[in-house]
């Protein structure tokens, strides 16, 4: 981690030990290590951001991506399935579910099926394209 980056995560805490009820500063954090490749660390503060308030799809599927990042298989699709289940308008949960057994799994049955849902269902959102990508770089 080079000195601003470390400088960064130092204000972020200090800013959430001054109001430890800050989601936004939490989720900052968590970010901060996602971006650095830091799985831990990231998981920390995204479960933190989730304890305070539960109710952020976007914050629970970049936890589920940093599990995997970790090798916590079972726990990235725990959360990305959660957050479907939650929040089945929430796209990005399905194109990393199908990364997930894709390349995690190795269940690409699976992975295409849940594609082909995101495309079917959200034809116009940026992860159907990607989806649509995978299927064609995958399936043709």
């Amino acid at each position: 981690m080079d000195g601003n980056s470390g400088n960064i995560a130092a204000q972020l805490k200090q800013q959430l030990n001054d109001n430890p009820s800050d989601i936004e500063t939490a989720v900052l954090l968590g970010n901060h290590f996602y971006d650095r490749g830091n799985a831990a660390q990231s998981i920390v503060y995204y479960q933190y951001a989730l304890n305070l308030n539960p109710d952020q799809p976007g914050v629970q599927t970049d936890m589920a991506t940093m599990y995997w990042d970790n090798g916590d298989l079972g726990l990235a699709e725990r959360n990305f399935r959660e957050v479907i289940a939650r929040y089945p308008d929430f796209a990005n949960a399905y194109l990393n579910l199908g990364l997930l057994l894709f390349r995690g799994k190795q269940q690409a049955k699976e992975a295409a099926t849940m594609w082909q849902y995101l495309l079917a269902r959200f034809p116009e959102h940026p992860a159907a394209q990607k989806a649509q990508q995978l299927l064609n770089a995958h399936y043709q």
